[in-house]
């Protein structure tokens, strides 16, 4: 199935008062928003996604929504919650990041009130109720403290999340591949969703542009996360392949953050990686 003959959305699920959602984007974003934010549900389909989110009556009624939930499967379907002219409450709290990884100054900066929201149905992280296998992807937390194995998204999920991106980009042209970052690069330190997402795939196909950079697939770990340094000009332990973050590597990070104009941090932000991968390439021509 191509993904231009995906329908996108499977079910349009009622909208009732109360729900968290907020007419129209404000004037901080000049009545538009500015990028989309996307999560993994932490649920094994959608139909629980559904009832957290959507329907006349859900478990968070009031507290979080999104714009839409992608399931796993063409079965499962595209759920939409909230309209794309309207906000949805699905980023924020212990927000200290912005969508272009500059710190968060303001709370009209949330990504409630700037970004739409999309949930992808992924289990997340392999943990005792959810054990993996061998397929699942390695993936550091922001900081490099934590490996994690994370659920891959499944190939008609990312037909899926490509149509979905395209309608995004089809209401609000002005969202570019730049413009699209995780839940975790807004809230590092609470939340660590998309870690390991098919961004690269993703992109390309919701903007039909197969040169579309990968800066992220090579640095979901500490391992990709040095060499990339390195290729920058900011290498702290040249040659060194094994995937614990050394305290050489962290100074080495926040050194080219603050070079970069970027919050000097030590997370490696969707910011940081579009950072380096422009450093890196300039070093190379």
């Amino acid at each position: 199935m191509r993904t231009s003959e995906f329908p996108v959305v499977d079910r349009l699920l009622p909208l009732e008062p109360g729900q968290a959602v907020t007419p129209g984007w404000g004037l901080f974003t000049d009545f538009r928003p500015v990028g989309v934010t996307w999560h993994w549900t932490a649920t094994w389909n959608l139909a629980e996604c559904d009832r957290l989110l959507g329907g006349p009556a859900p478990a968070r009624q009031g507290i979080a929504s999104a714009h839409y939930g992608i399931g796993r499967s063409f079965a499962e379907g595209v759920s939409r919650y909230v309209r794309l002219e309207d906000r949805s409450w699905h980023a924020g709290k212990n927000q200290l990041l912005r969508w272009d990884g500059q710190c968060k100054t303001c709370d009209d900066e949330k990504g409630a009130r700037t970004t739409i929201g999309v949930e992808t149905v992924n289990i997340g992280y392999a943990r005792p109720e959810a054990p993996g296998d061998p397929s699942w992807i390695p993936a550091h937390d922001l900081e490099a403290q934590h490996l994690m194995h994370i659920q891959p998204w499944t190939d008609e999920q990312i037909t899926m999340m490509i149509a979905v991106g395209k309608e995004i980009v089809s209401r609000w042209p002005h969202i570019g591949p730049r413009d699209h970052h995780g839940h975790h690069d807004l809230c590092p330190n609470y939340k660590v969703d998309v870690a390991g997402f098919p961004f690269a795939q993703v992109l390309r196909g919701i903007y039909d542009d197969p040169t579309i950079p990968d800066p992220w697939s090579q640095t979901w770990t500490a391992a990709g996360r040095r060499r990339a340094l390195e290729a920058a000009g900011y290498g702290a332990i040249p040659r060194l392949q094994d995937e614990h973050w050394y305290r050489l590597d962290d100074l080495a990070l926040r050194r080219f953050q603050r070079d970069h104009g970027l919050p000097a941090d030590g997370r490696w932000t969707t910011a940081v990686a579009w950072a380096v991968h422009d450093a890196g390439e300039g070093a190379r021509r």
